[in-house]
């Protein structure tokens, strides 16, 4: 029996599920086992704004993540894929689960693909607000 290959945005698409649901398991089973992972900002006051290699390293960052915040509302807008490459572009408003302060923003985040996982990831957003409001 066939089972359908998913397109570099699908993979994309269904991280983003997965990780509204809290399915970390599902997310590395999409991911090279070298990967690597980025998140910018200072890491003395956001734990999570580091980078991770490896399958251990995502799953840090995702237990940092669920730690220290609270999504009300993830919005991907677009996504564009080009190649190798998927870009998606969205917004949110979260919540310092430290202070309790509310920020918004809008994001970018690169995907960068080979052999249909996930080798790399990059986000773009703005560290310095969420750091002004997760400070304590």
């Amino acid at each position: 029996m066939e089972t359908a290959v998913m397109t570099n945005k699908e993979i994309a698409e269904a991280i983003y599920n997965y990780f509204g649901e809290g399915n970390v398991p599902a997310i590395l089973e999409l991911v090279t086992d070298d990967v690597s992972w980025i998140c910018p900002g200072p890491t003395d006051i956001l734990p999570y704004a580091q980078e991770y290699k490896g399958k251990k390293g995502v799953e840090e960052f995702f237990k940092l993540i669920y730690a220290n915040k609270d999504f009300p509302s993830f919005e991907v807008k677009e996504y564009i894929s080009e190649g190798n490459k998927v870009v998606a572009l969205g917004h949110w408003d979260a919540k310092s689960k430290k202070t309790g302060n509310p920020y918004s923003g809008d994001w970018a985040m690169v995907f960068k693909f080979k052999d249909g996982k996930l080798y790399e990831h990059k986000e773009y957003y703005d560290s310095y607000g969420e750091a002004m409001a997760s400070k304590q």
